[in-house]
Order: C-alpha cells, then sequence, then structure tokens
C-alpha cells in the first residue's frame, strides 16, 4: 500500500483497482486497524490482557478488577473503627424447628362455659321480672378476705341452676362460679367484682329479680368494692365470726357508711 494514493484523510486517490485488489486493501486496512487497536489495548491495561494489572502505578479507574477481587461494602473495621470487637455469624444458629416469625399466641385470661347452665326458671320469667322495677333487688355482696363470699354466690346458684352437669361437686372442689378468671382461680381468691342475676323467692313464696354483685375481699383491690355497693342499693356483708377481725372488715364498714347503704 502506497501512500502517495491517499490524501490526509485517508481516501484512496489512485488509479482504479479491481475487485481482486480492492479486498486486499481491505483486508490489509483491517489487519493494521486491529493491530492498532491491540497496541493500545496493552499500553492501557498493561501486560496480560483480561487480567487484573499487577502494576501498583495503573490508574485505577482503567485497571481490571477479577469478580472475587471486588469490594461492594466497607469492611467492620472502617464502618465502626479499628477499636470496636465485631463478630461475624457464618452459619445460622436458630434451630430450624423455631420458626423466623413467631406465632400469635391468643392467652385465654377467662374461664366461661361453653353453653349456659340450666335454669329451674324460664327466660321468659326473668325477663318478665325485668320489667318491674318493684320486684328488682339490686345487692352488693361485700366482706373481708375468705369469710365467704364466693361460696355464698355458690350456693345461691346451686339453688338455682343445675350445676351437677359440671361435674365438680363429685370430687369434692368448690365450684367458684363467679370467679371467671384464670389467675382467681389459680390463686383462690375474687380479683374483679362479678354481677349475676338470679330469680330468688322471698319469705312469702314471691319471685324477685336479684342482681347480686360478687365483690372481692383483699384490701388490694377495695375500688372493686366501691364500685359495686354504688351499683347495688343494698349491701350483703358477709362476716365469718371464726376468723379473727380484719382490715377488710372495717374498709367494708367504712364504705357502706360513706355510700348510706
Amino acid at each position: 500500500m502506497e501512500d502517495s494514493h491517499y490524501d490526509e484523510f485517508g481516501n484512496y486517490i489512485g488509479p482504479a483497482l479491481s475487485d481482486s485488489d480492492q479486498e486486499e486493501e481491505e483486508e490489509e486496512d483491517e489487519q493494521q486497524q486491529q493491530h492498532d487497536d491491540d497496541e493500545d489495548m496493552q499500553d492501557a491495561d498493561g501486560p496480560g490482557v483480561g487480567y487484573a494489572a499487577a502494576d501498583e502505578d495503573a490508574e485505577p479507574g482503567t485497571a481490571i478488577v477479577l469478580a472475587e477481587d471486588k469490594k461492594y461494602y466497607p469492611t467492620a473495621e472502617e464502618t465502626y473503627g479499628a477499636e470496636t470487637e465485631t463478630l461475624v455469624m457464618e452459619e445460622d444458629a436458630q434451630p430450624l424447628e423455631v420458626p423466623i416469625i413467631a406465632p400469635v399466641v391468643s392467652k385465654r385470661l377467662e374461664k366461661l362455659l361453653d353453653v349456659p347452665l340450666a335454669t329451674h326458671y324460664s327466660n321468659e320469667f326473668l325477663a318478665t321480672l325485668s320489667t318491674n322495677p318493684e320486684l328488682i333487688r339490686n345487692v352488693a355482696i361485700v366482706g373481708a378476705l375468705h369469710h365467704g363470699k364466693t361460696t355464698l354466690m355458690d350456693m345461691l346458684v346451686e339453688q338455682t341452676h343445675d350445676v351437677h352437669s359440671l361435674g365438680i361437686r363429685t370430687n369434692g372442689q368448690q365450684l367458684r362460679f363467679t370467679d371467671t378468671r384464670v389467675d382467681e382461680q389459680a390463686r383462690g381468691i375474687s380479683i374483679k367484682a362479678m354481677p349475676m342475676s338470679l330469680v330468688l323467692e322471698g319469705g312469702t313464696g314471691k319471685s324477685f329479680l336479684v342482681n347480686l354483685i360478687d365483690c372481692p375481699g383483699h384490701v388490694n383491690f377495695n375500688d372493686e368494692v366501691c364500685g359495686g355497693t354504688r351499683s347495688g342499693v343494698w349491701v350483703l356483708v358477709v362476716c365469718d365470726w371464726g376468723s379473727p377481725w380484719r382490715q377488710g372488715n372495717g374498709l367494708v364498714c367504712v364504705s357502706v357508711w360513706w355510700d348510706r347503704l
């Protein structure tokens, strides 16, 4: 290839060529261009095309870095400092039996019957009594701790309901029907005031709708006693004369006198 046949822009200005000569010229141009590109790449990347440059003076922007040598995130020392101790866990220490997201555990705070107990009177009769205010009595049962308030409620429930289907009295356990909370059953004391409507007969045989409120006897739950006494019109104070005088007796008397019951 003669330089006189080309101008300063690389255009061919020589005599007309045949097809074979033109193809040879194009092949020579392509080989020369490929050779020049290879030399430029070697000059830019250094020795060993396709591998990481061993020369430390090479510019970081043009050096070829392998995938395993790339740094995507800063190290723990760079993030938290060299004085901070970092622990990297390679394997998951949580066993496979334990779920990553624990399921929601529903706690049951009360023990309630699935089916209401059968009564010795009909629900229609109870509804009829509730429409007559003169036949309604609101009574709060108060007293000191372990003086028999819940036991008295159990006796009234046994008179008005069929408790034999529960199977509790057969093994000698106390019914404790108004202690519906789990902690009340476990501790054996009443914590919350529990109301209950019963149909009871008077001395003349006349039926009344009695709304009883079983109030706790512990002094720490005196607020429940105050709420029960203010909800009722009458107060039934239960005292166990075989037990010594307790502070709860005095608090009950003060609460009843304060509410003028």
